[in-house]
């Protein structure tokens, strides 16, 4: 029992594309290219299937400045990289 629990909280990561969530997948902040996806409208992710638990999802803890911890994407950090700032 116990080794199935063990078994479940080694989830597989689910890497993969998702909507910017500090342009609100516009690619521009402020009229300016975004600084999260470029420009792109959407970020890769470690982990697509959670939201940033600092966040709330949102992107930014303030607004105008992406959240340092999922890097303003709103899911978990952005694939191989820690933080963006």
């Amino acid at each position: 029992m116990a080794e199935a629990k063990a078994e479940a909280k080694k989830k597989q990561k689910v890497p993969g594309e998702v909507k910017c969530m500090y342009c609100d997948g516009t690619g521009k902040h402020q009229n300016q290219k975004c600084v999260v996806c470029g420009g792109a409208g959407k970020v890769e992710v470690v982990d697509t299937t959670q939201k940033c638990q600092w966040c709330k999802g949102r992107g930014f803890s303030m607004p105008g400045i992406p959240c340092t911890v999922c890097g303003g994407t709103g899911a978990t950090r952005p694939v191989n990289k820690q933080r963006l700032f």
